[in-house]
């Protein structure tokens, strides 16, 4: 009888866990923006490509996953699309996972025709959300400024933590974000990075699972190796609460 219950106690115990685990969704959404269609903004061919290669890779770790490149990529539908997924993420335990690539100047983030998003714009939809796993990837040129933009709000060291937004982005504020330039280069540096890393070569004690600062750390290494010194140096960083590192993005 007792060997009986111990069983019934564990095999309660195993559902419990997977009815908890099967409640976790995890969605994304990979924004690439090559041609602008804007006077003055040069078209760039790897945002696209970051954003549709990774758009599998999340897919495969089972991310709903959805992008919008180009003429797609307009303000209102980045948004909007935003704005979706944050409703979408019902339980505490969701994760949201953002990937823009695009121009970028102080605070803003280029669409489609011209127009651009604050960061604070996201930041504003993204705290309406019920889950407190949230990651915006950034590769534009001054995306540290990111972090400038934050830091308009006292509160901000705290509000990161209560919202649980996490940014990491491709350079620092007053530098620019490159690809090498080789015709058969198919993504931006930040970019493939991120794709090789979520893929598992960012797992760096062998547990098969990528965690986000496993991810920011083989990101870091292959983006400064690659892009050198001087004027072309780039320096991703890591903007978020320190509750988040741990959290595993992917498992391979």
């Amino acid at each position: 009888m007792k060997k009986f219950s111990l069983f019934l106690f564990l095999a309660l115990g195993l559902l419990a866990m997977s009815a908890h685990l099967s409640a976790q969704t995890s969605y994304a959404l990979c924004v690439g923006l090559s041609k602008c269609g804007t006077p003055g903004a040069e078209d760039i061919s790897h945002p696209q490509h970051d954003a549709a290669d990774l758009k599998k890779v999340l897919a495969k770790q089972g991310y709903k996953v959805g992008a919008v490149t180009n003429k797609h990529a307009t303000r209102s539908n980045i948004l909007d699309r935003v704005s979706r997924i944050v409703k979408a993420a019902k339980s505490p335990d969701d994760k949201i996972l953002l990937y823009i690539a695009t121009h970028g100047d102080d605070g803003v983030l280029l669409t489609y025709g011209g127009e651009v998003i604050k960061y604070s714009e996201l930041i504003d939809i993204l705290s309406q959300s019920k889950t407190r796993h949230i990651y915006c990837f950034v590769m534009a040129c001054h995306s540290g400024s990111a972090l400038s933009s934050m830091s308009t709000d006292a509160d901000w060291a705290t509000n990161a933590n209560k919202w649980g937004i996490t940014f990491v982005v491709s350079c620092r504020p007053n530098e620019y974000s490159f690809s090498s330039g080789v015709p058969h280069w198919r993504h931006s540096y930040f970019g493939q990075a991120i794709i090789k890393g979520l893929r598992g070569q960012a797992d760096r004690n062998d547990d098969r699972q990528v965690t986000l600062m496993e991810l920011f750390r083989y990101t870091y290494n292959e983006v400064t190796g690659r892009s050198g010194q001087g004027e072309d140096a780039q320096h991703p960083q890591l903007i978020g609460p320190k509750g988040e590192h741990d959290t595993v993005l992917a498992r391979w």
